[in-house]
């Protein structure tokens, strides 16, 4: 069987879908940032787009009632949480 060229299309096979992210990775991300001494850190979640990663940090610290020691910022594309003085 010989392998046919196509002019508009590209033989490739279908990668799988993401995994659904749960919330507990999002909260994860928040403690541990809690409970370091860092003032300031940026935020690695492998295949999160970073516009949705941001987010979701944001409505994660909103629901858990963290808006006055955490926020969310984005630089470049990349997404940085942020101790607040208090």
């Amino acid at each position: 069987m010989s392998k046919k060229e196509f002019k508009w299309i590209v033989r490739e096979e279908l990668p799988s879908p993401l995994m659904f992210r749960r919330r507990k990775e999002y909260d994860e991300c928040i403690e541990e940032f809690l409970n370091s001494d860092l003032e300031s850190a940026r935020v690695n979640i492998p295949g999160a787009k970073p516009r949705s990663l941001a987010r979701l940090l944001v409505r994660r610290i909103e629901q858990k009632g963290l808006k006055d020691k955490v926020t969310v910022s984005v630089r470049k594309e990349r997404i940085y949480l942020v101790r607040l003085k208090s």
